[in-house]
């Protein structure tokens, strides 16, 4: 566990039995009815063959027996059918608390903020949401059963033994002590274990992950040996974690045994010594010898329990990271004044007032007194070379990072006090690295827009784009499937076709970060004319002279600072750059 993970509060099993698991008491309790009539059941039935084997002993004759026989068989088959259905019952809601718990952790991940992604690889992700709440599921499911089961056979059996001999029952209690301090001595054990081996299935996901998401660039740079290598050490690391889990079961589940058989021993010892005396009878000895095979289970039981309940342990403190963690969508932590609610059109839409931004944990600023005003309908371009702050000042400008208090004013206001996702409807955002999705191309063109967009709208972004007439050419059109990542596309169509999603929304600020680097510039030129004859105002970062022509002003950054800001003309002359980047 991560140190920024050990400065949450940890999601405890009373919380979130309370969230989960407690709307859900009718399923456990009809099934605890049952399981305590299984036990009551079972317990009539070593005193049953206890009245045969006395009748036997006393008369030597079976023949009246028949009806306890059958009372016997028919108890062992009404054990068989209320067993199976208290599984159902005890079972089913553990499958509806690990729904409700995946369903709940993945909403919760689309809302939090770009520094939670950057704290945790995409395969360790996957695993606190698949593996670790599996966890969950089997001690709520399976555990729960055990625990019951141990609870029911531990109280009744003890107690029909002390009815029969109290002495001898007394005798059989220190197995059961000695139970509780093994259990004791390895529970710190298995936390242990099983946090390790839970974060080393996290990093082996991670890795596989990395390498099926990148596995064109590894076979591209002949480096499958080195990534498989990799893979196998992080696969050991499960590996030993596992087997040091193993070990301390291997070490208790025969001790346990051992246990169980030194009952028997008692029982057979102490109690043969109590039949001689005439103070038991043989048919109380076979009783007592089927009640201790009943204790056996509660005694291997508790391995079992062991087991589950430190991995779901574990697995709460893992999802807790998640759970735990602040949505972005909540308020900002910082001091806010009241919302404006008037724009005035003197004033501009966007401001910028000295401006520092540094990314968590980063050893130098990435912006360093960043100032500047846009007003409605105006153009501004961003120009500098990679590592300059272009696409990080995008990020703060749509809270994918937050920047300091009363730096970015949206519409005069501070953009702080505006829900990201209402500023991100206001503020639209086009990047060079292009996302899409495993879905036809109109789909990945209206995603998240309620409701579905009409198809004058799709047809219209796409033709701004520049990509209506290759949709119309493919053969299914839009509903075209691009497979994951738009693997069916080139590179200058996925990138367009990013570019048409954002401008279907058609936000009152396109932010463009280097869109235009992957077509070629009779494309571009085409594109630039759009933009220009768009309602939206424009913030165009390229790394091509020739798309920022036509700003109203140009900023020329250099690691986090401008350096010069002017029009075209008048900075051309003393940034050559411009013109050789054409």
């Amino acid at each position: 566990m991560t140190a920024s993970e050990h400065t949450q509060t940890t999601l405890g099993f009373g919380e979130f039995s309370r969230r989960f698991v407690a709307r859900l008491w009718p399923w456990y309790v009809s099934g605890t009815i049952l399981l305590a009539a299984i036990n009551l059941i079972n317990l009539q039935i070593p005193q049953l063959a206890k009245e045969i084997i006395n009748r036997l002993v006393a008369a030597n004759d079976l023949s009246g027996e028949r009806g306890t026989a059958l009372a016997i068989i028919g108890l062992g088959i009404l054990t068989i059918i209320i067993r199976s259905l208290s599984r159902v019952l005890i079972f089913w809601p553990g499958r509806q608390v690990e729904t409700a718990i995946k369903s709940h952790l993945f909403a919760r991940t689309l809302l939090l903020p770009e520094t939670f992604y950057a704290r945790f690889g995409m395969g360790d992700l996957i695993s606190r949401l698949s593996n670790d709440v599996s966890q969950l599921r089997a001690f709520y499911a399976f555990g729960v059963l055990q625990v019951l089961n141990v609870a029911f056979l531990t109280v009744f059996t003890l107690a029909k033994m002390a009815s029969v001999h109290a002495t001898l029952t007394m005798l059989l209690l220190i197995p059961l002590t000695l139970t509780f301090v093994i259990t004791r001595f390895a529970m710190p054990r298995m936390h242990q274990y099983s946090s390790s081996n839970q974060q080393a299935i996290g990093a082996l996901t991670n890795r596989v992950t990395e390498a099926f998401v990148n596995v064109h660039v590894i076979q591209a740079n002949a480096a499958t040996d080195t990534f498989v290598g990799r893979a196998a050490e992080k696969n050991q690391e499960v590996f030993q974690t596992a087997m040091k889990m193993v070990y301390i079961r291997t070490l208790i589940w025969p001790l346990m045994t051992c246990l169980a058989g030194v009952s028997q021993l008692v029982v057979l010892l102490y109690g043969g010594h109590e039949v001689i005396a005439g103070r038991l009878s043989v048919g109380d000895i076979l009783a007592f010898n089927v009640y201790i095979g009943l204790l056996t289970f509660p005694l291997t039981a508790m391995g079992i329990i062991l087991s589950l309940l430190q991995r779901a342990r574990t697995a709460l403190e893992r999802i807790s990271a998640i759970d735990r963690a602040t949505p972005e969508l909540q308020s900002s932590p910082h001091p806010q004044a009241p919302r404006a609610s008037i724009q005035h059109d003197d004033k501009p839409m966007l401001e910028i007032r000295d401006l520092h931004f540094s990314y968590p944990d980063a050893a130098s600023p990435a912006l360093r007194g960043i100032n500047l005003r846009l007003m409605a309908g105006q153009s501004l371009g961003l120009f500098g070379r990679i590592g300059s702050g272009k696409s990080t000042l995008f990020q703060v400008l749509t809270r994918l990072y937050d920047p300091p208090p009363a730096t970015v004013f949206w519409r005069g206001e501070d953009i702080l006090n505006i829900p990201p996702s209402e500023l991100r409807r206001d503020i639209g955002l086009a990047l060079q690295q292009v996302h899409l999705f495993s879905a036809t191309i109109r789909a990945n063109l209206a995603f998240g827009i309620t409701p579905e967009p009409p198809m004058a709208a799709l047809i219209e972004a796409a033709r701004q784009a520049q990509i209506l007439a290759e949709i119309e050419s493919f053969d299914r059109g839009w509903d075209t499937e691009i497979g994951e990542r738009g693997v069916r596309l080139s590179g200058g169509q996925k990138q367009r076709l990013a570019l048409a999603r954002v401008l279907l929304r058609m936000p009152p600020l396109l932010l463009l970060d280097d869109v235009l680097s992957a077509v070629d510039h009779t494309t571009e030129r085409r594109l630039i004319d759009e933009f220009y004859q768009m309602k939206s105002s424009l913030i165009i970062a390229s790394h091509r002279g020739s798309a920022l022509v036509r700003c109203d002003e140009i900023l020329i950054l250099d690691d986090g600072y401008i350096v010069d800001r002017g029009t075209y003309q008048s900075l051309v002359k003393n940034h050559p750059e411009l013109i050789s980047a054409q």
